[in-house]
């Protein structure tokens, strides 16, 4: 089977040759070491992956060495790590939202890095198209808190925006579907940590949820296969994310209290699940060995059908390399071996 058959398969809850594996991100040094490229998707062709992760194209205008506003005019910084800083936001004032004009999402050079990583994988991985499910975007265009309050104080406007907001992602899923045949879309919204959920469930269900319900049901009814991250402990969420259409969850956080081989048993009917190798603890810490094991305990609990092996979030800096490269390995070894 190819790359793309594989994530297809477990995507589908089926049984492919070998367990696939992908990540989000993949820290440039970490890739530079294994591979000689820091350039994110060449990085994922060379170490062999099953799919390659590919977010819309931004044009960026710098203000300084690390300083930049794209086009969204969110002013960021870079910190060597693989998400920008968010320094300064547009909108100043969420009652006033209609003032502020979205980028284009049509504008061509908007899926410049998802029409390259297409003609590079010539079919043979699956493409990721990365967008949004609503969140993100509300915490990059009004800041953190000042989204966190606006959502509680001015839940009518922050709908509204919201409502913008899933629309434009519709459009660029649209756009990925029927100019580029993309049949895999991820949503990388955070709305929880280890502690709990960032907000209550009420406000969550309240004036998230139904934007979430239409953007997860307008992915598929594109055609498209949804996986869903989000990190920490999203267990109040999740028959509501499975309700609402999602393929996939990832990353079964065990920093959330979320053990892979027990959602396998209580989810692993309904959807995919993707995780969980520790990448802040034996990824970073152990020895290649311990990490080798650790594949091969959680194919052991969980089998081989509609699982996606991966890190338990995504590729940092602080990962040993060689660590990365064993896991990977032995995801495609020992899951081979099982169907021996």
């Amino acid at each position: 089977m190819t790359g793309k058959q594989r994530i297809l398969a477990a995507l589908q809850r089926q049984t492919p040759d070998a367990v696939p594996t992908f990540e989000w991100f993949i820290d440039a040094v970490v890739t530079q070491a294994l591979v000689g490229a820091a350039e994110p998707v060449a990085a994922a062709h060379a170490l062999d992956l099953d799919a390659i992760n590919v977010r819309a194209d931004y044009r960026k205008q710098f203000l300084d060495g690390n300083t930049f506003v794209d086009e969204w005019g969110v002013k960021r910084m870079l910190t060597g790590d693989c998400v920008p800083h968010v320094m300064e936001s547009p909108i100043k004032d969420i009652a006033r939202h209609g003032d502020y004009q979205f980028p284009d999402a049509t504008a061509p050079h908007r899926f410049e890095t998802l029409e390259r990583a297409l003609k590079l994988v010539d079919g043979k991985r699956a493409i990721i198209w990365n967008l949004r499910d609503g969140f993100s975007d509300m915490r990059d265009l009004l800041g953190y808190e000042e989204a966190m309050m606006q959502m509680l104080l001015e839940p009518e406007h922050f709908t509204a925006l919201l409502d913008r907001v899933v629309d434009y992602n519709l459009t660029l899923a649209r756009v990925g579907v029927e100019r580029f045949g993309v049949e895999v879309i991820a949503t990388t919204d955070d709305v929880a940590n280890a502690k709990g959920l960032l907000m209550s469930p009420a406000s969550y269900f309240d004036v998230i949820g139904p934007s979430f319900r239409k953007v997860i049901g307008g992915y598929r009814s594109l055609g498209c296969h949804v996986i869903k991250h989000c990190d920490g402990d999203i267990r109040p969420l999740l028959d509501f994310w499975i309700e609402s259409g999602i393929t996939c969850l990832d990353p079964i956080d065990p920093a959330g209290g979320l053990h892979m081989p027990t959602m396998k048993k209580q989810y692993g009917d309904r959807i995919c699940l993707k995780g969980n190798i520790d990448c802040a603890g034996v990824l970073q810490s152990g020895r290649v060995e311990e990490v080798e094991n650790a594949v091969r305990e959680l194919l052991r609990e969980c089998g081989r059908s509609g699982i996606i092996l991966s890190s338990s979030n995504s590729i940092h800096r602080g990962v040993k390399p060689k660590n990365y490269m064993a896991m990977v390995q032995a995801i495609h070894r020992e899951s081979r071996a099982l169907a021996a």
